[in-house]
């Protein structure tokens, strides 16, 4: 038997080592595109991160020659992760001395504000000429909001003036912020669907593989980049030269993208949709409800009450009715007067307004990711070790994809089809649990903060660095992460899911503008509680305001369980036959996660 088994098991080797080649083949091919725009995209990130370690290490980062240097470094990523993500330190460090209320009302200011861009550039139609022209004024807008900050950070002084640049600086990110991270992947994803070899049989699967691939490499490449980044006179001179070369090289690459898409429409319209159906509803409130299924316009279904068929809503089926007797003598002539629409504008509109409450809950959990995002670094601003905010920050982000990417997978592998829906909501709720439970361990670890502040006489001294490692606040970050990437996301695709496929732009922009609109909700509520605040965090109690948090966070979970009922009932066959769902898009939000 020895010599038939030996050679048998060789010859069993040697196949797994060729069926191991032939998978990691068979991968290379299907995730890797050398596609010549994606190409523009990742080397512009990647040539100038790398350069950027290679001026580091050459230079001491004290130097003075550093800013030489500053041309050859940067990627849109490193805005983020250096900038944006620890505006609040930059505001509230010397000298700009913002207290510790206008510095987080200037930071939510940001936020806000950028979300209201998103829906801006998604919904409103004809606001560019395309997704390219996006792209390059947004870029415009965040190298001035750079530059402007760049001229602060050598201010040695505070001064009105100097409030007002970074007001302006703060503003000009904002809008730069919106249009860089949600039209970017889109155009590289359109870059990629031209470069199918296949026109009439594009595999959305591929695409978002291949998306992922050449977004990663920049990602990882920025993150290393931005932890080497010391004092923010190093960041904005970085940020602001390295931005300006970005956005030549883009312009330089402009005639390596596919024409055809660079010249596209604005994505979508679906706003000006909702108010059109809602006027030519209104203007036909003296008729009855449609009794026939031939007096809608372009009724493919034959459908009398129009899905959803929620009785609220029952009078927005009038929009679709076609007046009989009128001076407008054909459908389309009233459709063209603004007094007719078509059966599946009248059920996008009912859909989107069907969604309403359940958007209303998220005003809360955008009121906790924005809490997060404002005062999270600058607790850690002043812990040992000093500068390692980032690390948390990344921390953050790898939680979010990877709590989105376990989700998608169990939904996707274990959950049968027919309870998909209920399962999505049951994620987010999951999300929204893990909410509260990191508002509770944001108020126990700041009670922690404050007991060693109050010990070590550091009330009054915020430029001694605490003895308390910054790793304290890493249970924190990582629960911000998770329950983004559980309930932010889990939203996203459970109201992208609802909607047929020109919508999910729209839909996912309005997700970003309630969450966004929490911001400013968190000026109010810091207001309202300013009592809880002094000039700095040292001397503030931001654990009280943690726990007050935790109890509203609370009585927000128990509304969104009482208003997720009402999604999970109806027949989800009867909608599938409705709706026209796009296929082969299971993966799309892992990539939302990794632009983001």
């Amino acid at each position: 038997m020895i010599p038939i088994t030996v050679p048998y098991l060789k010859l069993h080797s040697s196949f797994r080592a060729i069926i191991r080649k032939l998978r990691f083949i068979s991968w290379i091919s299907y995730n890797i595109c050398f596609c010549k725009a994606a190409l523009i995209l990742l080397g512009k990130f990647c040539f100038l991160s790398a350069t950027k370690l290679l001026a580091y290490h050459l230079f001491d980062s004290h130097s003075n020659h550093i800013d030489q240097f500053a041309g050859l470094i940067f990627s849109h990523k490193l805005v983020d992760i250096a900038v944006v993500a620890v505006l609040i330190t930059y505001l509230t460090d010397y000298p700009r001395n913002y207290n510790v209320v206008e510095a987080a009302r200037l930071v939510n200011l940001q936020e806000g504000i950028s979300a209201s861009t998103v829906i801006f550039l998604t919904c409103i139609p004809d606001a560019f000429s395309g997704r390219l022209n996006v792209i390059f004024y947004s870029t415009i807008s965040c190298i001035l909001g750079l530059v402007l900050l760049f001229i602060t950070a050598f201010e040695a002084a505070a001064s009105p003036l100097l409030k007002r640049l970074i007001l302006i600086g703060v503003v000009l990110l904002a809008v730069g912020k919106a249009g860089m991270q949600h039209f970017l992947g889109p155009f590289l994803a359109d870059q990629l669907r031209a470069h199918e070899p296949i026109k009439l049989n594009i595999s959305e699967h591929r695409v978002s593989a291949r998306k992922r691939v050449w977004w990663l490499i920049p990602f990882f490449f920025s993150v290393i980049a931005s932890v080497q980044l010391s004092s923010w006179r190093v960041i904005s001179t970085f940020t602001a030269s390295a931005t300006g070369i970005t956005l030549f090289i883009f312009r330089l690459g402009i005639r390596f993208f596919h024409s055809t898409e660079i010249t596209g429409p604005a994505a979508g319209s679906s706003l000006a949709v909702v108010f059109r159906v809602v006027k030519a509803a209104l203007s036909k409130r003296h008729l009855n409800n449609p009794y026939s299924s031939n007096q809608l316009y372009r009724n493919d279904q034959n459908q009398v009450h129009l899905f959803p068929q929620v009785k609220f809503f029952r009078w927005l089926d009038k929009a679709a009715i076609i007046e009989p007797s009128t001076t407008l003598i054909s459908p389309e002539e009233q459709e063209k007067a603004g007094r007719l629409c078509t059966v599946a504008q009248v059920r996008d509109t009912k859909l989107m307004l069907k969604m309403v409450p359940i958007w209303t809950t998220f005003v809360v959990f955008g009121l906790i990711v924005s809490t997060g995002q404002t005062f999270f670094p600058e607790q850690g601003n002043q812990l040992n070790p000093k500068g390692f905010i980032t690390y948390l920050l990344v921390i953050q982000h790898l939680s979010r994809v990877f709590g989105n990417f376990l989700c998608n997978r169990l939904l996707s592998k274990w959950i049968p089809e027919a309870k998909q829906k209920g399962a999505k909501i049951v994620r987010i709720l999951a999300g929204m649990v893990l909410s509260t439970i990191c508002c509770a361990v944001a108020w126990r670890v700041e009670v922690h903060r404050l007991i060693i502040i109050n010990n070590k006489g550091l009330l009054d001294n915020t430029d001694e660095v605490i003895p308390m490692s910054i790793f304290w606040l890493a249970p924190q970050f990582c629960l911000l992460g998770l329950m983004q990437g559980l309930a932010r996301d889990g939203i996203n695709k459970f109201l992208t899911d609802q909607f047929p496929e020109p919508m999910h732009d729209c839909v996912s922009a309005i997700t970003e503008l309630v969450t966004g609109f929490a911001s400013f909700v968190n000026i109010v509520s810091v207001y309202f509680n300013k009592s809880l605040f002094a000039d700095t965090l040292n001397s503030s109690r931001l654990d009280e305001y943690y726990k007050m948090l935790t109890i509203v966070r609370f009585i927000n979970i128990c509304y969104f369980w009482w208003i997720s009922t009402f999604y999970t009932r109806g027949d989800d066959t009867a909608e599938a036959d409705v709706i026209p769902q796009a296929t082969g898009r299971e993966e799309e939000e892992d990539f939302k996660v990794i632009v983001v």
